[in-house]
């Protein structure tokens, strides 16, 4: 157990992080994130927290959710197993996110670039509304 005086209060944890205190409370209320200490003088933690916090925030930047960061967390608390397959799926659905984006703005580039002032007079535009049309989920009423 740290000593008292090594224990990080929640606002400097917060300043030190970049991470509102209210953001620091709910991650301990996902299990994110435990104070070493719950008391008088409010919340205090081990100055090991903030590079937990930033582990969360990397993981949020990288487009982990919360509940996605919790698992990993919880598999490198049993020897790493198990983290990998999560990382692997983000790299899979970050893939997919990517090829929308890019589809997005190649749609919008031809837009752009188009010579027809009419969406509806140019084939690309017609082909794309046809494409959408014909989604196999989509049925009508």
């Amino acid at each position: 157990m740290p000593k008292a005086d090594d224990l990080v209060p929640i606002g400097k944890l917060a300043r030190r992080t970049g991470v509102a205190t209210s953001a620091l409370r709910y991650y301990e209320r996902l299990g994110l994130l435990s104070p070493a200490e719950l008391g008088n003088q409010g919340r205090r933690y081990t100055p090991e927290s903030a590079e937990r916090v930033a582990f969360i925030r990397l993981c949020q930047d990288a487009g982990f959710t919360l509940a996605e960061t919790g698992r990993i967390l919880e598999a490198w608390g049993r020897e790493g197993r198990g983290w990998r397959q999560q990382a692997q799926r983000k790299v899979a659905e970050l893939d997919a996110r990517i090829s929308d984006a890019q589809r997005a703005r190649e749609m919008i580039q031809h837009a752009l670039d188009c010579p027809h002032r009419d969406p509806n007079t140019c084939p690309n535009f017609r082909s794309a509304l046809q494409a959408r049309l014909n989604i196999p989920d989509l049925k009508f009423q």
